[in-house]
Formats: structure tokens, C-alpha cells, sequence
């Protein structure tokens, strides 16, 4: 049974070294493998359990930030002004709503997924639904989300009386609080499980719904939605469900927050007399003006090509030209250069 704290879930202590804390996980998640406990669902819960420890453990940085404030979940997340649009479409889905943080109090919350959702840099740029199927758990229907059979009830655990922690002495006056080996830290001790969850009050559920994807998603932003996740034991709260961006390179365009570069070689002829030239942009070819005189590393700026968001911010496009030499001159044009060449002289 997987303990709020990740350094119990691991067995070892707030100051173990990240080799201790690699060794640990290994011994756990060797011993809970999948191939080692066929359908054993208290196994694979344990092993996620384990494997999320180990995520934020093992990074310096996440260790740090759940050190000092008790979480390390996506610290610093980009949330791109998403939380309304997704907050009331998952409140349609009964996953409850809203973008922040569950205190600890109760039951605790159930596990939180994760999930990345590839997008191309056009779906990113114009936006697009995209349909998405995930497994959760949820509170098992027939006891309730309790563990025990209908008609009977969890009952104190007489080792901690319901606190799910015990004191333990260290020698002198020195106590520490261990999780209650009794009940794992539940508090509650089932003399009759369920028999259609098997005391854990959870059961699977299969989720597939479509999320609308607003333009200028970038990648790396992500959202949090509250509730989303797995059911807690014991009638626990749902945990969150985060959902990650990674969108695509492309081809020609690189975006830099509402705006898109790209690099282009225009004429030498163009580049001294000036004019017009046909540019690709994400929304088909444009005109693009070159000054006189223009010249190579130049970046010129296409007005309102960028992003639109549904906001109404509009980017611009940048080009970057360069210079196009020509390689192979026929015997007029190397004449017509040379008297060019004598007029500067």
C-alpha cells in the first residue's frame, strides 16, 4: 500500500544519497515487476507508486522542490491561459474542475497521471481536437470506494487506534513516526473485502474523451486538471490528470512565442534594386517588400502572419534573408558585372 511520503515508499531516509536512493528503487522495482506478480493489482499499484517516488527523487531539482514544499509536480508548469477552457470541459466529464492543489487532509488523494499529447506545428499553431484514451481507477461501485463487502464496515486498527502512524524509539528521548505496519497508514482494518475489489475499494476505468487544442499551444506548456486522475483508497479524492504538449519541428518555421521565423535567400538583383517576392507563411504565399540595398542577415518583418490566439494576439513573421551568389555566369552577364564594377571604381 503506496505511502503519501516517496522517501517511505522507497524505504529510505530524507538524507539518503542518490545511490541509495537508485538501489532502493531497483530492489522495489525488481520485486514488484509485472512478470513476477501476474494480475496482482496491489503490485502494480505499489510499482507506480515506486516509480513515481523514484521520478521526482532521482532529479536534484524536483527532490528539492518536494523537500521544501511537499510536492514536486511539474513545478513552473506553463499553463498558456488554458485552465478555464479545459477546468470547465473536464467538469463536464465528472472529473471534478478547477486548476489547484487538494490539501492533505482525509483520505488521501489518489494517484496522478500523466499523459503527453503529440501535436504537429500546424495542429499547434491553428489549433485542433484531438481524442485521447486513458486508464484510471476509480471507487469500486459495489462497497463504495471502502474495500469491505456490502453490509460490514472497516473497523479502527487497534495498532495505531486510526491514526495510520506509530512512535517509535530511537534510544534516549529521541521518537520518529513510521507508518502503521497494521494497516499501511490507513488507519482502518477490513475483517470482510469486498469480494469484487478485493479490499481496495478501486476498480478500472477506461476514459476516452476529445480535448479542443486552442491555437498557439506551444511545446513544453501543459495543464492541470483537478480530478482527473485515479480514485484514492478509502474514498479518497481523485488524484490530477497533467497533460503535456510536444509539438513537432517544422520544416521551414520555428516559432518563438507568437511569432514564426524562417530563412530565405533572395536575388542579388532583388537585394540592390529592390521589390516583391512571393514568401511561403503558414497560412499560404505571401508578398514580402525588400528595400534597396538590402543585405545579407538581414531579418524582415512580415506584419500579422505570426500565431492568432482565440484571444486575438496575432504574431508577426520574421525572415531572415541572405544573398543568393549565382554559381554559373554566361558570358553577357559576367560582361554586364564587369562594366557595374567599373562604374564603382
Amino acid at each position: 500500500m503506496a505511502s503519501d511520503d516517496f522517501y517511505e515508499r522507497l524505504g529510505v531516509g530524507r538524507s539518503a544519497t542518490q545511490e541509495e536512493i537508485k538501489k532502493a528503487y531497483r530492489r522495489l522495482a525488481k520485486k514488484y515487476h509485472p512478470d513476477r506478480n501476474p494480475g496482482n493489482d496491489e503490485a502494480e499499484n505499489i510499482l507506480k507508486g515506486i516509480n513515481e517516488a523514484y521520478e521526482v527523487l532521482s532529479d536534484q531539482e524536483k527532490r528539492a522542490n518536494y523537500d521544501r514544499y511537499g510536492t514536486a509536480d511539474f513545478q513552473g508548469i506553463d499553463m498558456g491561459g488554458f485552465g478555464d477552457i479545459f477546468g470547465d470541459l473536464f467538469r463536464g466529464f465528472g472529473f471534478g474542475g478547477g486548476m489547484g492543489r487538494r490539501g492533505r487532509a482525509g483520505p488521501p488523494a489518489g494517484q496522478t497521471l500523466r499523459m503527453t499529447i503529440p501535436l504537429t506545428f500546424e495542429e499547434a499553431f491553428f489549433g485542433v481536437e484531438k481524442e485521447i484514451a486513458f486508464n484510471r481507477k476509480m471507487h469500486c461501485e459495489t462497497c463504495k470506494g471502502s474495500g469491505a463487502k456490502p453490509g460490514s464496515t472497516p473497523r479502527s486498527c487497534p495498532t495505531c487506534r486510526g491514526q495510520g502512524q506509530v512512535m517509535r524509539s530511537m534510544g534516549g528521548f529521541m521518537t520518529v513516526s513510521q507508518t502503521c505496519p497494521s494497516c499501511g497508514g490507513q488507519g482502518e482494518v477490513i475483517d470482510a473485502p469486498c469480494s469484487e475489489c478485493r479490499g481496495s475499494g478501486l476498480q478500472k476505468d477506461r476514459r476516452e474523451i476529445k480535448i479542443p487544442v486552442p491555437p498557439g499551444v506551444e511545446d513544453g506548456q501543459g495543464i492541470r486538471i483537478q480530478g482527473g486522475g485515479s480514485a484514492g483508497r478509502r474514498g479518497g479524492p481523485h488524484g490530477d490528470l497533467i497533460l503535456m504538449f510536444a509539438v513537432e519541428p517544422h520544416d521551414v518555421f520555428v516559432r518563438r512565442g507568437l511569432h514564426v521565423y524562417m530563412e530565405m535567400e533572395i536575388p542579388f538583383s532583388l537585394a540592390v534594386l529592390g521589390g516583391e517576392m512571393d514568401v511561403p507563411t503558414m497560412r499560404g504565399s505571401s508578398k514580402m517588400k525588400i528595400k534597396k540595398g538590402t543585405k545579407g542577415g538581414s531579418v524582415l518583418r512580415m506584419k500579422g502572419k505570426g500565431v492568432q490566439t482565440e484571444e486575438g494576439r496575432l504574431g508577426d513573421q520574421l525572415v531572415r534573408v541572405s544573398i543568393g551568389i549565382p554559381k554559373k555566369l554566361s558570358k553577357e552577364q559576367k560582361e554586364y558585372l564587369k562594366r557595374f564594377e567599373d562604374v564603382f571604381d
